[in-house]
């Protein structure tokens, strides 16, 4: 066997035992001589021989950040493995970090994440990794708000049209914005309108409240009419924004809401898109 097959063999072996990058292994190969007692102590000392142990480990806990400034917004989810360090000050402040990262354009792709998540993955010693994470940009007048609940175990981003960039500052739509978000979040809405909700989604529902019925002995005729009524109640205004009641009351339509807020600004407003993060959903 040749000495680079004889390398290249040791570097796989390395990367099996540590856990550590395929080039992490081989430059401490290399400075070890070839050793491979010597190139497990220079990945020690660099802190990189225990990384397939700890990511190994299932990352489910965590925080949900956000961040909202100008002409757009981001909403993150960046995991961990305990409560604990989901609550350290460093990896809450990670969180934000990359939210504002996403927010001004400069993370689209979650391994661009790492060189930032590695240096507080080595110093907490838990496995972390960016999950998530969705971004919101203007393309004309309007708002981008965010909203964390309390713990950061859910939160949601939203982004509203306005009629002007007067408007678009106005206190009534800031209100709307913060009203909608809790909205949201306290009544997990998942779609905009119904005509979003997939039609595979709707058709199952339809089938599983047929059956019920049958097995019920409802007659077939009847059957249609209270299918539909069924998933007005239990489907669209459960999971659909727009036709969900207020959390204000309980009763009122967000849609009413919205109209409500309009009114006061002078012009037609709408919710151009939202995300509902929950931890680990």
């Amino acid at each position: 066997m040749t000495a680079i097959a004889d390398l290249n063999k040791l570097v796989v072996e390395l990367r099996a035992k540590t856990g550590a990058g395929m080039m992490d292994c081989k430059k401490a190969l290399t400075e070890a001589k070839g050793d491979f007692e010597e190139a497990l102590t220079v990945l020690r000392k660099k802190g990189l021989s225990d990384a397939a142990k700890k990511s190994a480990r299932l990352a489910k806990e965590g925080v949900v950040a956000y961040a909202a400034a100008g002409r757009s917004g981001a909403i993150v989810e960046l995991n961990c493995e305990t409560d604990f360090v989901a609550r350290n000050e460093e990896f809450v402040q990670l969180a934000q970090t990359l939210a504002r990262m996403c927010a001004d354009g400069g993370l689209s792709a979650l391994e661009q994440a790492k060189p930032l998540v590695q240096p507080v993955f080595m110093k907490l010693g838990e496995n972390m990794a960016l999950r998530r994470f969705e971004r919101f940009e203007l393309k004309g007048p309007g708002l981008i708000a965010g909203y964390i609940h309390l713990g950061a175990k859910q939160g949601a981003l939203i982004e509203l049209s306005a009629p002007g960039e007067q408007a678009a500052g106005s206190p009534a739509l800031a209100e709307l914005a913060k009203e909608l978000l809790l909205q949201i979040v306290g009544f997990k809405a998942r779609y905009l309108r119904r005509e979003d909700v997939p039609a595979a989604e709707v058709q199952k529902e339809r089938e599983i409240h047929s059956e019920i019925l049958r097995k019920e002995g409802k007659p077939e005729a009847a059957i249609p009419k209270i299918v539909e009524g069924k998933l007005n109640k239990l489907l669209y205004q459960s999971l659909c924004l727009l036709e969900q009641p207020s959390v204000r009351d309980n009763k009122t339509p967000v849609s009413n809401l919205i109209a409500e807020a309009a009114s006061k600004i002078g012009g037609a407003v709408s919710v151009a898109r939202f995300a509902r993060y929950q931890l680990g959903e």
